[in-house]
């Protein structure tokens, strides 16, 4: 099997992270912080370990680490979390549904108004097309580091500072971008990153996770058990207990801290720059292959993600990814859970296929994965 399908979820998984979350079941299946014995305790001391690697690795306290099951779980917390009735939102035009269908569905709800910022292949004119959106009711700005349909990045540092400037919260969708990238909370000017463990963090379906900046005070999504201020009737005022109700999946979370420390032992830029590379070899492959549609400019670093999306003649992105599916190639088709990235490129008609590389892709698959193109 060729995997081409990472930016849906990583796959192989790293052997400590497999390893390591068999024996979270085994040794770490304990109510963290919420019992007096010792393997409550070190459950609990597990736990903060990984929110310590996460606050390490994005710049944030330990403390602001809210484990959640997905990104899509964390966006809908960020945002529902920090908005009031009449407030103003910015998105960007290739935003994902997590992100575009919780603000459409504020505003049917008659909470909020929005508007969407065209992405544009250059900076400058993306930034100007954010800030021209701004009005005195924006209080919230919600931009993706990167498309998960095709693979461009956003300029985030420039974004979050326009953001400090005029006093705007700013949510960054981490979810394609977050252990490939550089992402640095402080120096990006970012109050709110929203991730995904399972794609380029090498973790388990299951793990996701909301940092949030000192200072940064929303609404609780959900209410119930948290192991602290058990006899009040309202949530905690602190994190991570004010966000994280319920049993945390232990298993997921240490398997996460896992999948950070094979990205650091490996070093994050030697796995993003070997993903490139395989990327831009494929992209200039295509780019020769009849019938071939491509998007967008070929890969290159600090402006891309290692994805590619194109689509074959006038086949369907299904037809054609069913094709390779035949041959044992994985890739996905269709629209992505991004109708705005698909509107923003006219490619709603085909949809199409996406290409995603991880840090296990190898030369060899990129040449039978173009020798089976070349085929159809």
């Amino acid at each position: 099997m060729i995997y081409f399908d990472n930016g849906a979820t990583s796959y192989p998984k790293p052997y400590n992270v497999l390893r390591n979350t068999f024996n979270a079941l085994k040794n770490y299946s304990f109510n963290s912080g919420r019992g007096g014995y010792s393997q409550s305790l070190k459950t609990s001391e597990m736990i903060y370990s990984v929110r310590s690697q996460i606050g390490d690795m994005f710049g944030f306290e330990s403390e602001n680490i809210i484990f959640t099951k997905n990104c899509s779980e964390a966006l809908n917390m960020a945002i529902k979390g920090s908005v009031s009735k009449g407030d103003h939102i910015i998105i960007s035009s290739l935003e994902h549904n997590s992100v575009y269908r919780v603000v459409h569905s504020l505003f049917l709800d008659d909470i909020v108004d929005y508007d969407i910022a065209k992405y544009s292949f250059d900076d400058d004119e993306t930034v100007n097309n954010f800030e021209s959106l701004i009005r005195d009711n924006t209080s919230l700005i919600i931009c993706m580091h990167s498309s998960n349909v095709f693979g461009v990045t956003f300029p985030i540092k420039r974004i979050g500072e326009l953001c400090r400037k005029r006093n705007i919260r700013f949510i960054v969708d981490g979810a394609q971008g977050a252990g490939a990238a550089d992402i640095n909370a402080k120096r990006d000017n970012i109050d709110i990153l929203c991730c995904a463990g399972h794609k380029c963090l090498l973790g388990p379906m299951g793990s996701g996770f909301m940092s949030i900046k000192n200072g940064i005070k929303m609404k609780p999504l959900f209410e119930g058990g948290t192991g602290s201020n058990s006899l009040s009737p309202v949530a905690p005022d602190f994190s991570p207990d004010r966000y994280e109700v319920g049993t945390l999946n232990n298993p997921a979370i240490i398997g996460l801290g896992e999948g950070i420390s094979y990205i650091k032992s490996m070093g994050m830029d030697n796995i993003y720059s070997h993903e490139l590379k395989l990327c831009s070899f494929l992209y200039d492959e295509l780019s020769k292959t009849d019938k071939i549609t491509l998007y967008t400019p070929k890969p290159e670093k600090n402006k891309s993600m290692p994805i590619i999306s194109f689509n074959l003649g006038d086949y369907s992105s299904e037809k054609t990814a069913l094709m390779l599916a035949d041959k044992d190639i994985c890739t996905r088709a269709g629209f992505h859970c991004s109708y705005l990235a698909h509107r923003h490129f006219n490619t709603i008609k085909q949809g199409t296929v996406r290409i995603s590389v991880g840090p296990f892709n190898t030369e060899k698959d990129c040449y039978r994965f173009m020798n089976v193109v070349k085929k159809l």
